[in-house]
């Protein structure tokens, strides 16, 4: 298997760990901001221990591209929070997808930012997959109420906020390495949210505490890592397209633990998406044996 087509494998499993966003947030019960901030904190502190066990602890003192981390840490920052807001104010469904707008403009925004040329199989690609979100929204139903509205706003803008995040990362790759990133934006995260953390009502009881935790290890380090690792070899444009697979998964875990039954448009919508997913780890795998031979 070429590094590349590796690479795709990687965004796709990510996905499936991200896919588990939204049951955590509901099931927690707690502000977005108080999420952010101790999931950002524990990860902090895990990989500085990580890094000072392994001798490595130089490897976290940049000096060059600090704008880069600022901007991939306020991007990321807005990102989740926007999206964890989405999934209280509307259904999963309407959230999950119109957090998927950001492949668009990760697409879209990649030649300007990173100068990388718009590809052929990148338009199909789009189109494909966002045939399938039509369909799987349309039998889904969002709605344009009062009281799925805001979820709709806050959706679409984690989509904007996830799409400048791709490119931001795709820039930073290719100076450190995915720990470094994440832990500079774990740092930042934590110190924009923590003044804010007095205007909100919470407790915290051990329940809760194991499973920020629990989230920490699977979502922020394990997820993050394999997204960012994936990255390194896999073009931007190519891993909005990929992330297309988490609507697809997160409709398998509602069948399988909710027992909530796809209608025939969802299961269609889902193929496309699935096949558009197929194109880019194709496009991936040729590319790479272009480069090795």
């Amino acid at each position: 298997m070429n590094k590349h087509l590796r690479g795709g494998l990687l965004i796709t499993l990510s996905m499936f760990l991200f896919s588990w966003i939204g049951p955590f947030v509901r099931y927690i019960d707690l502000p977005p901001t108080v999420i952010i901030f101790h999931t950002s904190l524990f990860t902090a502190l895990i990989l500085i221990f990580y890094y000072a066990g392994s001798g490595k602890l130089k490897d976290l003192l940049v000096k060059k591209y600090l704008l880069w981390l600022i901007l991939s840490a306020l991007f990321v920052f807005a990102n989740v929070y926007m999206y964890y807001k989405a999934y209280q104010a509307t259904t999963m469904a309407n959230a999950v997808l119109t957090h998927y707008t950001a492949p668009i403009f990760a697409a879209l925004l990649a030649p300007i930012i990173l100068k990388e040329k718009l590809e052929r199989i990148t338009v199909i690609s789009l189109v494909i997959s966002m045939s399938g979100l039509f369909l799987i929204a349309s039998a889904k139903g969002i709605a344009i109420g009062s009281q799925h509205l805001a979820g709709i706003i806050y959706g679409s803008l984690s989509g904007l906020f996830y799409g400048l995040s791709i490119l931001v990362s795709k820039r930073l790759v290719q100076h450190y390495q995915p720990f470094v990133i994440l832990f500079f934006q774990c740092v930042l995260t934590a110190i924009i949210v923590a003044p804010f953390l007095k205007g909100f009502a919470f407790s915290m009881n051990l329940e809760s505490l194991m499973l920020l935790i629990a989230y920490t290890f699977i979502v922020c380090l394990l997820g993050v890592f394999l997204y960012l690792k994936g990255l390194i070899t896999v073009e931007a444009q190519h891993a909005g397209i990929l992330a297309y697979s988490e609507p697809v998964i997160v409709v398998v875990l509602g069948f399988l633990f909710y027992r909530e039954v796809p209608t025939v448009k969802t299961i269609v919508g889902g193929l496309l998406i699935i096949i558009s997913g197929a194109l880019i780890l194709r496009a991936e795998a040729q590319r790479g044996n272009e480069r090795m031979s």
